[in-house]
C-alpha cells in the first residue's frame, strides 16, 4: 500500500495511551518533501509524543506511519535514524569535556572507529553548506548554547537525515541566532530536507513554516495551514479553542517608589570556582518589574541562587527592605514575603517524591497545622482551587509530582509560590514550556501582582515576555550588567546587546551613522 507521493512523512491513525490518559486519539500527520512543518498545541496536546513516536522513542497503541510512500515500523531512534529522521530534543545530549568533533563521532555508528579526518572533512561540508560554522577542536564547555545547538544539529545532518525534528529551537537563543538559525534551516529545506518544527512560539511559526498542524488534547484541530492565510489570532483560537483577549502593558517607571532590592557590586562564583556575576549593582523599586536579558550562562542563573540564598555570595552586598541579607539562608528570604520561580524546576522547585497537593501547599504549611496533625481536609480543598485556578492537568491533587508533565510541574511552582502574596517575586524563565494559554495567564497574574505593589525581577531569555512586561530592563553579558533600557526598545536593540555585550555601544554609533 502506497501513499501520496508528495508526501515524506505520512502518519494515520496514530493512537497513544499511558495510564491516565490518552496522549494521541487517532492523529493524522503529513509533511511534504523540502517543507518546513510547524507542529502547534498546548502543554500535553500530544506534540512531543507525536514526535517520539516518529523517532522510535515510543511506540504507538494503533495507526500507521509511511516513509516515501512505504509502511515502516520504527521500534528505535537507531530505526529512525537508518531510515533518514532525526530529532533535536530542546535539552542537548552532549559531553561537556569531549571536543566537538568527538562528541559527533560517539553519536555516530562505528563511533570513535570512523577516521576522524573523514568524519572532519564531512562536517566541514555540512557546516559550510548549511551555514552551521563550528571549531571542532572546542570543547562543549566552551560554546556557547547557540553553538552547542549546531553540534547536536551538525551530528543529526552527518546521518544523512531527510527528516529533520527540532524541539524548541530557539528557546535559548538570541534573536540573531534564531535568525540564523531559520537561514540554516531553510537551506536544509531547499536541499529536499524536511523540517519539522516543534514551537510554542507563534510568530516564528507564522515566519519560518510553510504549513502549520495544531494539536488540541490529543486530536489534530487543523492541518496543512499556510501561514499566508491565517494570524497569530487565528493560531491562539486553534490553539486553546477561544479568543485571548489580554496582552498586558508595562506602566511608567516609578523613580521616586522605595526600593525594595539592592544589589550592590556584587561577585559570585559559579559552581566550578569561576566568577559567574562580576561587579553586578541594580535596584528593583516597589510596583515595578525589572527584566533581566542574556543569553542563558551569562550569570543570570548565579545571580538569582545568590539573592534568594542558594548559592554564597564573593563579594558585595544584597538588601531587601533595607536590611542586609547577604548571604542569609533561603528560609529568611521567604520570611520576608519572597517568592521565587527556579530555573531549574526539578532541583529546586518541587519534591517530586511528594503529591501535587503537599507541593503546592509547601509555603502554607503552618496554616493547615493544627498542632502535630495537618488537616488535611482543607489542604484537599486549598490544592484543588490551585489546580483549577491554573488549569494544572494531573490524575489527582494526590498524584506524585513525577507523575505530570512538565510544564504542568511548572503551573504547580507559580500557583504556590502566588500563593503566598509575595512584596518580591523573583522569576527566572516563569514561561519556559508553557503553551500560549498558559503564558498569558501567568502575565496577566503578573501584571496584577506589580498593579497591586509588588515586585518583580523578571530574568528571562524571551525577549518578547522581558518587553510586554518590564518597566525597565537589564542586559547581563558575561556576568556583567552591560546596558540598560527603559521600556521604548526593541527587540532587536536588545538582542544586539546581549549578543554583542561590550561591543553594543560602538555597534549602535555604527549603525546611526551608516558606517
Amino acid at each position: 500500500m502506497t501513499t501520496n507521493e508528495n508526501y515524506l512523512v505520512e502518519m494515520r491513525g496514530i493512537v497513544k495511551r499511558f495510564p491516565t490518559v490518552t496522549a494521541l486519539d487517532s492523529v493524522d500527520f503529513k509533511v511534504r518533501v523540502g517543507e518546513i512543518h510547524a507542529l502547534l498545541g498546548e502543554n500535553g496536546a500530544g506534540k512531543t509524543t507525536l514526535m517520539r513516536i516518529l523517532y522510535g522513542m515510543y511506540r504507538p497503541d494503533a495507526g500507521e506511519i509511511f516513509i516515501e510512500g512505504r509502511k515502516v515500523s520504527i521500534g528505535s531512534p537507531r530505526d529512525a535514524l537508518r531510515m533518514g529522521i532525526g530529532m533535536v530534543h530542546q535539552h542537548f545530549m552532549l559531553v561537556d569535556r569531549l571536543t566537538v568533533l568527538e562528541n559527533i563521532a560517539l553519536f555516530l555508528e562505528g563511533g570513535l572507529r570512523i577516521p576522524f579526518n573523514e568524519i572532519r572533512n564531512k562536517i566541514m561540508e555540512l557546516s559550510e553548506t548549511y551555514g552551521l560554522k563550528i571549531n571542532l577542536d572546542a570543547k562543549i564547555w566552551q560554546l556557547s548554547i547557540g553553538e552547542q545547538q549546531r553540534v547536536e544539529i551538525l551530528k543529526t545532518l552527518y546521518r544523512d537525515v531527510r527528516i529533520l525534528i527540532l524541539d524548541e529551537p530557539t528557546s535559548v537563543l538570541t534573536p540573531l541566532e534564531s535568525e540564523d538559525l531559520f537561514k540554516s534551516i531553510k537551506k536544509m529545506a531547499n536541499t529536499g530536507k524536511s523540517i519539522i518544527l516543534i514551537t510554542h512560539r507563534l510568530d516564528e511559526a507564522l515566519k519560518a513554516s510553510d504549513s502549520i498542524t495544531i494539536l488540541r488534547k490529543g486530536r489534530v484541530v487543523a492541518a496543512d495551514i499556510k501561514p499566508s492565510e491565517a494570524s497569530r489570532i487565528d493560531l491562539v483560537s486553534m490553539i486553546v479553542g477561544k479568543v485571548l483577549e489580554f496582552k498586558p502593558k508595562a506602566g511608567e517607571v516609578i523613580k521616586e517608589a522605595k526600593p525594595v532590592l539592592e544589589v550592590d557590586d556584587l561577585r559570585v562564583l559559579d559552581d566550578r570556582g569561576i566568577v559567574a556575576v562580576d561587579g553586578v549593582s541594580f535596584v528593583l523599586r516597589e510596583g515595578e518589574i525589572l527584566g533581566v536579558a542574556g543569553v542563558a550562562g551569562n550569570g543570570q542563573r548565579e545571580l538569582v541562587e545568590a539573592i534568594t540564598g542558594l548559592r554564597k555570595v564573593a563579594g558585595g552586598s544584597i538588601k531587601m527592605f533595607g536590611v542586609d541579607v547577604t548571604n542569609s539562608p533561603p528560609n529568611k528570604i521567604i520570611k520576608m514575603s519572597v517568592a521565587h520561580i527556579p530555573e531549574d524546576r526539578l532541583r529546586y522547585g518541587v519534591a517530586t517524591e511528594l503529591s501535587v497537593s503537599d507541593n503546592l501547599i509547601m509555603k502554607l504549611h503552618k496554616r493547615f497545622s493544627r498542632g502535630v496533625f495537618m488537616d488535611n481536609k482543607a489542604i484537599g480543598k486549598e490544592a484543588e482551587r490551585l489546580i483549577q485556578e491554573f488549569e494544572i492537568v494531573t490524575p489527582s491533587a494526590n498524584a506524585p509530582v513525577n507523575m505530570i508533565s512538565g510544564g504542568n510541574i511548572q503551573k504547580l511552582i507559580i500557583a504556590r509560590e502566588l500563593s503566598i502574596k509575595p512584596k518580591i517575586l523573583i522569576a527566572s524563565n516563569p514561561t519556559s514550556g508553557l503553551d500560549v494559554a498558559s503564558t498569558n495567564y501567568v502575565h496577566w497574574v503578573f501584571h496584577r501582582l506589580r498593579a497591586s505593589g509588588s515586585s518583580i525581577l523578571l530574568v528571562s531569555e524571551d525577549l518578547d515576555e522581558i518587553l510586554s512586561l518590564s518597566n525597565r530592563i537589564i542586559v547581563m553579558k558575561n556576568g556583567r550588567i552591560v546596558k540598560e533600557f527603559d521600556r521604548n526598545v526593541t527587540v532587536n536593540e536588545i538582542g544586539l546587546a546581549m549578543a554583542a555585550g561590550e561591543a553594543y555601544d560602538e555597534r549602535m554609533r555604527n549603525k546611526v551613522s551608516g558606517a
